[in-house]
């Protein structure tokens, strides 16, 4: 998979003759295209929080997430993460090791002791997709299960919460399926079957 102008600088050049060809496409998915897990993880209370206790005390929250986080996505095998404010965005190649890397951050987050504001400990929650998308090094992760697992993570998933979509469930060993719930939910007029867990430190 190369990268060498980025994903969005591609189409734009690809906008000349006959933008929107099958061979466009062709040229698009050969390019950047992969199967992949993607992780979705979202901080949860951060609206209450920044009014509870104020910006600065929560973003050292996040501060403190991602020192946290980061070591964890690399010993699971992560082949690519982002951070972008109270969230972050990993790839795997399985959805196993995206699993295994979600159930580890919780846990680590949970025994952390990190608190939004005294006696309010801080949460997040994470929503994990696995198929086709495409992938920019530079610009991040595109696809419809990219999509499902940012709505799992970042709107449905609770604090201590992991939400699969269909196709992640069923990429994990059987092993790994006896804890989750199957939910169904709409979310931006799109109905959809995800499966729930949650993770509690030891």
């Amino acid at each position: 998979m190369k990268d060498l102008k980025g994903l969005f600088d591609t189409i734009r050049s690809l906008y000349g003759a006959a933008a929107g060809t099958d061979l466009e496409e062709d040229e698009i998915w050969k390019e950047f295209g992969t199967r992949c897990a993607v992780m979705v993880l979202d901080s949860s209370g951060f609206t209450s929080g920044t009014r509870s206790s104020g910006i600065i005390s929560y973003l050292s929250c996040i501060v403190r997430l991602r020192d946290l986080v980061q070591p964890i996505l690399t010993r699971h095998g992560c082949t690519g993460s982002r951070f972008a404010t109270d969230n972050a965005y990993a790839e795997f190649h399985t959805a196993e090791k995206a699993l295994a890397a979600s159930c580890d951050i919780q846990r680590t987050i949970q025994s952390s002791g990190i608190e939004v504001s005294e006696g309010c400990a801080f949460g997040v929650c994470i929503g994990i997709g696995y198929g086709d998308v495409l992938r920019s090094q530079s610009e991040g992760v595109f696809g419809d299960e990219m999509n499902l697992a940012s709505k799992l993570g970042e709107d449905l998933a609770g604090r201590g919460e992991i939400l699969l979509t269909r196709a992640a469930f069923e990429a994990i060993p059987e092993a790994c399926r006896e804890d989750f719930v199957e939910k169904r939910s709409t979310v931006s007029g799109v109905e959809f079957t995800y499966y729930m867990a949650s993770v509690q430190s030891r």
